[in-house]
């Protein structure tokens, strides 16, 4: 008798996901619920670009999990679908976090690639305004965890943006998008003057508002009446206590499901979903992770092999000392720094012994960094 496959045993038996890529952080729902405000905002402000006018530049802000980037990016779709004269660029600032890395991208856009041996900036700007003369169509730059840039030369980027007019090119629209409510009173003064902005605000959902989300997400991700009654209405309880943290709650849900198919379970029960609690992280400290350079995963690597919790920085220096990488202690100083801003370790000084030490623990699992 031939033996079953094992995987056609258990897709068979755990029956209770339909397309997980509903739960996923990519995927683009056909609507969006409780977010109709902020889209009427946004159509009002971009619109005139359809019909060869200026858009109002705009700061976007509001806590994790509530809507921003998918609501920008449904937006811009439905932009690009109206009107060809228009052409969105979205921009994730753990990626393109400095000026240089933002023009070379333009200079993409615009079609004016920059050879392979590099420019300084002021060569990509020129390159930048030569494309703009040329093109048929208006980038709207959409720069998204847009502090990530600011911590480096984000001001003088906005500024050579803003001054794009000056040279005889048509205005670039901008689109800025932070958890940090404070961003524009932290730009300089001669940017801050010239980027007449409007701020569209995304305040937390609420309970009722997840659960509807739950609901529309959970009838295309899972089979009918897979979902316990109680569980919708937990998830959603959890991920308004840490914020109304929309990604919070989906990524719960799907843990929730995967806990119920390793269980062999029929369906999802509160137990799969309190089991689920514990292992989901924050959606903003998740964005940080695929932009991590090799670099930085070495010290990451390095933490989690000392426990990743408490690591006394003189463990870390050397464990890295002795991988043979030859990073100075200087430059594990700096990545240190640089993870910390991307929130995905915390430091504290401890004086308990003698001297100062510092602690390191990394805010994710290692099987997120995997």
């Amino acid at each position: 008798m031939p033996r079953e496959n094992v995987f056609a045993r258990s897709t068979r038996e755990n029956g209770i996901f339909k397309d997980e890529h509903a739960l996923s952080p990519e995927f683009m729902p056909d609507v969006l619920p409780h977010r109709e405000n902020q889209i009427n905002s946004l159509v009002y402000a971009l619109k005139p670009l359809s019909e060869g006018g200026k858009a109002t530049h705009l700061f976007v802000y509001g806590p994790p999990g509530t809507g921003k980037t998918v609501t920008l990016n449904y937006v811009m779709e439905q932009l690009k679908e109206f009107s060809s004269r228009v052409k969105p660029v979205y921009l994730n600032c753990f990626g393109f976090n400095s000026r240089q890395s933002v023009l070379s991208e333009l200079t993409r856009i615009v079609e004016r690639p920059v050879p392979g041996r590099g420019m300084s900036t002021s060569e990509l700007y020129a390159k930048v305004l030569e494309g703009l003369k040329f093109v048929q169509f208006v980038p709207v730059l959409v720069f998204d965890e847009f502090d990530q840039l600011l911590d480096h030369d984000g001001n003088e980027l906005l500024y050579d943006i803003l001054r794009i007019p000056e040279r005889g090119r048509v205005q670039v629209p901008i689109v800025l998008i932070s958890n940090d409510p404070t961003i524009p009173a932290r730009l300089d003064g001669r940017v801050r003057s010239s980027f007449s902005h409007e701020a569209i605000e995304f305040a937390p959902y609420s309970p009722m508002q997840l659960k509807d989300i739950l609901k529309g997400r959970a009838a295309r991700a899972l089979f009918p009446n897979v979902l316990s009654p109680d569980v919708m209405g937990l998830i959603a309880a959890h991920a308004s206590k840490r914020g109304g943290d929309c990604r919070v709650a989906i990524e719960t849900l799907r843990k929730a499901a995967h806990n119920a198919e390793k269980a062999g379970a029929n369906e999802i029960r509160p137990e799969h979903a309190r089991a689920a609690f514990e292992n989901t992280e924050t959606s903003a400290l998740l964005k940080a992770v695929p932009f991590l350079s090799d670099a930085h995963k070495l010290v990451i690597k390095s933490l989690f092999r000392a426990g990743g919790k408490n690591v006394p920085s003189t463990e870390l220096y050397s464990r890295l000392a002795a991988s043979g990488m030859g990073l100075s202690d200087r430059r594990i100083r700096e990545l240190l720094v640089e993870l910390e801003k991307k929130k995905a370790i915390t430091t504290i000084t401890d004086t308990s012994g003698r001297g100062r030490t510092k602690k390191i623990t990394v805010n994710f699992s290692e099987s997120e960094l995997k």
